[in-house]
């Protein structure tokens, strides 16, 4: 019971390689594991009853104070007489469920997602916070030092914790399911783009969410005065920084120059 106090957060079998490595129980130890579970509830040392993560589903209060951003290996496009597949990078308002910008990409790369992030916010204002996982595109420090510009905080979410980036999975899930679905092969890049336009403004959200209750359209634009404007220059935060490494030039000691100093 006092190893289990020390390790109570991993699971039973290495639990159990721990307590022989111990010592404590022998190499050929066979028990039900049902009848350990009972034990270590008897004794109040269940996972269950250490402090857990809370788990318990987060809204944000107002639209625009939290985004979350992703990216999903869609279908192949006809691009130059030969089929290359298509990322879409979307953004989802955690409030609404409005997406402020969705479009399919050729790369899955930091460019991508600055062009979709740069449309997003010249049609939705700036969000008070963008939420995105660990993956290249958006660990690059050019996306940290435009969010600050614009005083937007940056938030990655914990590695292998998927549970943060939620809405933003299942609306992904939503466009496998409802568009891609109904989406015939073969279009260009262009061409899957207008059709996923169409297919959000036109359906997505104009149609009742099973959580809200409203549309997204609607409960974004309910409380549209509080939006943050995007600058006019939009393009001007979105210029990569540049420094211009500076050569030092020494001066040679001399003993004579020295002594004249002292003088």
């Amino acid at each position: 019971m006092e190893l289990r106090r020390q390790f109570r957060g991993i699971t039973l079998p290495v639990f159990l390689k721990e307590a022989q490595r111990k010592g404590l129980i022998p190499a050929d130890f066979k028990i039900s594991p049902a009848t350990i579970y009972r034990l270590f509830k008897v004794h109040g040392v269940m996972e269950e009853d250490v402090g857990q993560v809370d788990r318990r589903k987060f809204e944000a209060e107002l639209p625009n104070d939290c985004w979350q951003a992703d990216c999903l290996h869609g279908p192949k496009v006809d691009a130059d007489g030969r089929q290359r597949k298509a990322y879409l990078f979307a953004f989802i308002d955690d409030m609404s469920r409005l997406i402020p910008h969705a479009e399919f990409y050729l790369r899955e790369n930091i460019e991508s997602f600055l062009d979709c992030l740069m449309k997003a916010l010249k049609k939705r204002g700036l969000p008070r916070k963008l939420y995105v996982d660990n993956g290249p595109s958006f660990r690059a420090q050019h996306l940290s030092h435009i969010t600050a510009s614009l005083g937007v905080a940056l938030i990655h979410s914990k590695p292998y914790q998927p549970e943060g980036r939620g809405k933003i999975e299942r609306w992904f899930k939503t466009v496998r399911m409802q568009f891609l679905k109904m989406t015939p092969d073969g279009l260009s890049l262009d061409e899957l783009n207008k059709r996923l336009s169409q297919w959000v403004d036109t359906e997505y959200h104009n149609r009742e969410h099973s959580s809200t209750k409203k549309t997204p359209l609607k409960r974004y634009v309910e409380h549209i005065h509080l939006i943050r404007e995007a600058p006019a220059a939009m393009e001007d935060q979105f210029r990569k920084r540049a420094v211009k490494s500076m050569s030092v030039s020494f001066i040679p000691f001399r003993r004579k120059s020295w002594r004249s100093l002292k003088t």
